[in-house]
């Protein structure tokens, strides 16, 4: 079984403002000489540890035969796809992903609550599409669906 969550880099730009906007307050709170300014320094360091938290409590499991998709910090809610159920995945990394080994996985189902899982920021997101595609597979065959338990072949002589 393979766990993952994703990248925490997903969250630069979150990272990048919390930032600014603590040197915009610092330099407010300075030039002013007011220290209750110095609250508000609270704001983005809660927007910024609560993006950090929902990111963190995503979490990826490929299983033999499950797709297993957990979020959430406070409410918690889990999706589980079988795998006999997919039918394509793709994979996309974003010059800026790619800059740090991430990149974003596609995986199409027929699954009816959910056809389409998009998991973003992953580590080596290529072997997460090989192995979904794997296991897939062989589930499929496992349980014969398609086309491998044709049991009259009309073209046949």
């Amino acid at each position: 079984m393979y766990q993952a969550c994703p990248s925490q880099i997903t969250n630069l730009k979150t990272f990048v403002l919390a930032a600014f906007l603590i040197g915009v307050i610092i330099a407010i709170a300075v030039l002013t000489a007011e220290p209750l300014v110095y609250l508000l320094l609270v704001v983005p360091i809660l927007f910024a540890g609560w993006k950090w938290l929902q990111t963190r409590n995503i979490k990826l499991s490929i299983t033999t035969q499950r797709l297993i998709v957990s979020q959430g910090v406070f409410n918690r809610s889990t999706h589980e796809t079988e795998l006999y159920r997919v039918r394509d995945t793709a994979v996309s990394e974003p010059f800026w992903s790619r800059l740090f080994g991430l990149g974003t996985v596609q995986v199409f189902t027929t699954d009816e609550d959910a056809p389409t899982h998009t998991f973003d920021g992953y580590h080596k997101p290529h072997w997460i599409k090989d192995q979904i595609r794997n296991n897939a597979e062989i589930c499929r065959r496992a349980m014969r669906w398609g086309n491998d338990n044709v049991i009259f072949n009309p073209l046949s002589p």
